[in-house]
């Protein structure tokens, strides 16, 4: 009755929807903007950095067209680089506001932004704060501007776990999981209250890597050596007189100064410019397909992410990449990957996909923020792997377990009597802990997908399996340490991917970009939600609002870990900031 009701409820809502857009024709045919017109004279591109630039395709507008929806980041890169080679563009003004995404696509943005200036176009940036994540992107200009009364907090970076053992102890849940790999730390947030030694070895070879490159990336967008600019973050400068003294930035401008000043030319918007881009986009020659796969890997279908958080289900990937496969427009695929990891019987059901597509048509691997564990493992059957240097990747290792909910039931004066026939009857039941013989039995079954995980990572990458333990056990390495490893074969964005493809495929001129899923409008993705089973329950148990990271951690990990499968996942939440 629960679902009825709640089916019944969409169904309003879609109908009061269909109704005020009945309502609004008119007025929508009177105001809205036909295709914009590029300006005649030559005129500098608008881009304004806000928190709605995402990944990928998901929440959309009520009745925006797909033209006019926000840019992905990848759409943002790709952009800036065309501009480059735009006689029309002049120069580049970047209005940096609060980031909405990871470090790999801030350093895919970044370096679009020095590709423009090395072409000889001016880059401006300006903005009212400057913390970390947005002044490592503001350094892809070579004139970067701040307001007078603003915030600069270049402050170093730091990863935070969360461990949940003291959580589990207060409401009397005892935790039953196994790992294979010595750098598997995926389970000791629910087992530990802080890091083992192997963690914290890896985790702090994680910061190393990525510090290297910001301190690097600051160097090099502010003509610095590496100890000016490791002196700026252990000591920064937070008022905009320290920053502008110290060179940190090259003016305190208001936005109208840098625009009257500075620029002193025609402002061409970036949603304009990405509008006409869009269309070149779709009407190229030979087909590349941009495949999104990004979120909690789980079999099923894929959440969109309108009511929660996002998950690529097994079934819906297999069936864009087979659908990809079988077009004969399509002359090459591009799996762009943004994942964690999960369960690892839906990422081998996804490598399988990737592998029949391999045999047909060119597939290129392109890794954004996290491709780690399960992510890793749907990417190492491309013909070539491309990452950004901040990009989280590896993680070859597996967990799996349980947790024992008996005691919040006793808590709760529930009594439970358990009936058994079979020595392991209860070895996945959710209110017992296992025996000696209960773990030995399933660490056999998390050692036989460790080892079938070794043996497709050397496939795909051309080694043994012993080169691959070696370099595997779990451990999480970033690009710049994946490349040195042979884990991956370049660093670079999307738009490398794209490229390599394009020559894999041997195809001639530009080629056509189909992004999937397509851009969907409101109505579109709520039609979807009430169709999609496997999300409904999920989405049921997330809070309203701003949903306690906890819980929606532990709702991700009861997903990956139902009926027993194995976790091919990152250690809970890497908090990177």
């Amino acid at each position: 009755m629960a679902k009825k009701g709640s089916q019944l409820l969409l169904w309003i809502i879609v109908i009061s929807l269909l109704i005020t857009v009945a309502t609004g024709i008119s007025v929508s045919l009177i105001l809205g903007a036909g295709t914009p017109i590029m300006s005649e004279s030559s005129a500098w591109l608008h881009l304004r950095i806000t928190p709605t630039i995402e990944e990928s395709p998901g929440s959309e507008g009520l009745m925006v067209d797909a033209l006019d929806m926000p840019p992905l980041s990848t759409e943002v890169s790709a952009a800036i680089l065309h501009a480059a080679d735009d006689p029309e563009i002049e120069g580049l003004f970047v209005e940096i506001g609060s980031l909405g995404v990871g470090w790999a696509q801030a350093d895919e943005m970044r370096a679009a932004m020095l590709a423009f200036s090395e072409v000889g176009k001016p880059c401006v940036a300006w903005a009212h704060t400057l913390t970390n994540r947005e002044y490592f992107l503001a350094t892809g200009c070579e004139e970067i501007h701040l307001a007078p009364a603003g915030l600069t907090l270049v402050n170093g970076l730091a990863m935070t776990q969360t461990y949940y053992a003291g959580t589990f102890e207060r409401f009397g849940v005892s935790s039953n999981f196994a790992h294979v790999g010595d750098f598997k730390s995926a389970i000791e947030p629910y087992e530990r209250s802080g890091p083992s030694e192997a963690a914290s070895e890896a985790t702090n070879a994680i910061l190393d890597s990525l510090y290297s490159r910001i301190v690097a990336a600051i160097a090099e967008g502010r003509g610095l050596d590496d100890d000016a600019a490791l002196a700026l973050i252990d000591d920064p400068p937070i008022t905009p007189k320290d920053a502008l003294e110290r060179g940190m930035i090259d003016a305190l401008s208001f936005r109208d100064q840098v625009e009257d000043d500075v620029i002193d030319a025609d402002l061409l918007e970036f949603s304009d410019y990405l509008r006409d881009l869009r269309m070149e986009w779709r009407n190229g020659g030979p087909t590349v397909a941009v495949i999104y796969a990004v979120g909690t890997i789980v079999s099923g279908s894929s959440n969109p992410g309108m009511f929660g958080g996002n998950y690529i289900g097994d079934r819906t990937l297999r069936k864009q990449l087979e659908q990809v496969r079988e077009d004969e427009d399509v002359a090459a695929v591009v799996l762009r990957v943004n994942s964690p990891g999960g369960s690892g019987n839906a990422s081998d059901a996804i490598w399988r996909e990737v592998a029949l597509t391999r045999e047909v048509k060119p597939v290129v691997v392109s890794m954004s923020d996290y491709a780690a564990s399960g992510g890793y493992y749907i990417s190492m059957g491309a013909d070539h792997i491309v990452a950004e240097p901040t990009t989280l990747t590896g993680s070859i290792g597996v967990f799996g377990g349980k947790l024992n909910l008996a005691g919040v039931y006793e808590s709760l004066g529930v009594t439970l009597h358990t009936y058994q026939r079979g020595e392991y009857a209860q070895l996945l039941s959710s209110t017992s802990d296992w025996g000696e013989a209960e773990r030995a039995k399933f660490q056999r079954f998390l050692g036989s997908f460790y080892d079938l995980f070794l043996e497709r990572a050397a496939e795909g990458r051309q080694m043994s399996t012993e080169q691959v333990h070696a370099v595997a056990q779990g451990r999480v390495w970033t690009g710049t340490q994946a490349l040195e490893l042979g884990l991956i074969d370049s660093l670079g964005g999307l738009d490398d991917a794209v490229a390599i493809a394009v020559d894999k495929a041997g195809i001639e001129g530009e080629p056509s970009l189909l992004r999937i899923p397509e851009r969907r409008g409101f109505i579109e993705q709520l039609l979807e939600e009430m169709s999609n089973p496997d999300a409904a329950d999920v989405r049921a148990l997330m809070p309203v609002g701003e949903a306690p990271r906890m819980w929606a951690d532990l709702v991700a990990l009861e997903r990956v870990l139902s009926d027993g499968q194995v976790a091919a996942l990152l250690p809970g939440r890497l908090d990177l900031r």
